[in-house]
C-alpha cells in the first residue's frame, strides 16, 4: 500500500481489500476530529457526482474543514457505474480543488482504468493508495503480532490451521482474532484444540481447496480435506452443492476462454476480485474440457440419487473424488 504525496486534500483508496480501505477511512475521520456535521457520504452508484462536488465546494460548518466522501467511484475503474456522471464537472473542480475539503474517493474491490484522462489528472493532484489483497504470510504476522502484544503463545499446527480457516480475508481475520483473544483472556498459550474449537472453518476455502488438489491429482488430500469438514459438522449435500458450482465455474470460463475473452472480461461477468478471477482463469486452463464435462454430468447424477434417496450423501462425495 503505496502513499503519493501531494500539496491537495484529494485522495483515492482503490484496490481488493475493501476492509483496510474502510478501516482507513475511519482512521482519518477520526485522526482529523471530524464529527458527524462535517462528514457527508455519496454513493456515486445511487448519487449525482455533481451533487458531491457541490458539497464538496460549500464551507464548514463551525471549523476549519470538512470531508465529503465519494463512495464506489467506479467511474474511475474498468467497471461500468451504474450512473452517468459529469466528468467535466469534476475535472473543474480539480483544477480548483477547495482547500478546506477533504475529498475522499474510494472504488472498492477495483483497480484504476489508467487510460483514463480524469485517473491521469488525478494522479497528479490526489494521494493514490491502493489497497492490495493480503498474503496469508502478512495477514499470518499480523495474527502473530496481535497475540504476542496479548502475551500469548501458538503452537505451529494451531497457526497452520487459523490461516486455512481464515483464508485470504483481512476482514475475517480481524474479527476472528479479536474473537479468539476475548476467549483466550486467561490463557498463556494457544493450541490447535482452541482453534478448532472457537475459529469457523471457511467452507468455500475449503471446497476450492479439494478441488484444486482434485485437479493436481491428489485424491488423499482431497479426502483428507473433505472428512475433516464432515467431522467439523459440515453438511455432505452442502460441500456436493458447492464443488458442482466450482465445477460450472470452471465450464463457463472455458467457454469464454474459447471465445477470445480476457481475464478481466471474465472477472466483469462473474463480477469477482481480479485475484479469484486469476485462479478461475488458471483452473479452466489446467483440465480438459471433456473431463469438466464427465464431471460435472456425474456430479448432477450424485445430486440426483441423494435427493431422491438412491444415495447416502456422505458417501456421494467420497465416490465422486475416488473417480476423477
Amino acid at each position: 500500500m503505496k502513499w503519493v504525496k501531494t500539496m491537495t486534500n484529494i485522495t483515492v483508496y482503490f484496490g481488493e481489500d475493501t476492509f483496510y480501505i474502510k478501516n482507513k477511512l475511519k482512521q482519518t475521520i477520526s485522526a482529523l476530529g471530524l464529527d458527524e456535521f462535517n462528514v457527508t457520504h455519496y454513493d456515486l452508484e445511487e448519487q449525482s457526482l455533481e451533487d458531491a462536488l457541490a458539497d464538496a465546494s460549500t464551507i464548514p460548518f463551525m471549523r476549519e474543514d470538512k470531508m465529503v466522501v465519494l463512495h464506489n467511484a467506479y467511474f474511475l475503474s474498468p467497471k461500468k457505474s451504474t450512473l452517468s456522471h459529469n466528468l467535466e464537472a469534476f475535472k473543474r473542480y480539480l483544477e480548483h480543488p477547495a482547500s478546506h475539503t477533504h475529498l475522499i474517493l474510494t472504488v472498492p474491490g477495483e483497480t484504476l482504468d489508467k487510460r483514463l484522462d480524469i485517473v491521469k489528472k488525478l494522479k497528479d493532484q490526489a494521494e493514490m493508495i491502493e489497497a492490495k489483497k493480503q498474503s496469508a504470510e502478512d495477514l499470518g504476522a499480523w495474527m502473530k503480532r496481535q497475540f504476542a502484544k496479548a502475551g500469548l503463545s501458538i503452537d505451529h499446527e494451531a497457526y497452520v490451521e487459523l490461516l486455512k480457516r481464515v483464508g485470504h480475508h483481512t476482514e475475517v481475520a480481524y474479527l476472528e482474532v479479536r474473537k479468539l483473544l476475548l476467549y483466550a483472556q486467561d490463557l498463556k498459550h494457544i493450541s490447535l484444540a482452541t482453534i478448532q474449537h472457537v475459529i469457523t472453518r471457511n467452507l468455500e476455502s475449503d471446497v476450492f481447496e479439494i478441488l484444486n488438489a482434485m485437479l493436481r491429482g491428489d485424491k488423499k488430500a482431497a479426502l483428507k480435506t473433505y472428512h475433516d469438514l464432515v467431522t467439523n459438522s459440515e453438511d455432505p449435500l452442502r460441500i456436493l452443492s458447492l464443488i458442482i458450482s466450482k465445477y460450472r465455474e470452471i465450464n463457463t470460463t472455458q467457454r469464454l476462454l474459447q471465445q477470445g475473452a480476457s481475464q478481466e472480461e471474465i472477472q466483469h461477468h462473474f463480477n469477482v476480485k481480479s485475484g479469484r478471477a486469476y485462479f478461475m482463469v488458471q483452473n479452466a486452463r489446467e483440465v480438459e474440457a471433456h473431463h469438466v464435462q464427465a464431471h460435472l454430468t456425474r456430479l448432477e447424477s450424485y445430486d440426483y440419487q441423494i435427493k431422491t434417496g438412491y444415495l447416502e450423501k456422505r458417501l456421494a462425495v467420497e465416490l465422486f473424488i475416488l473417480s476423477t
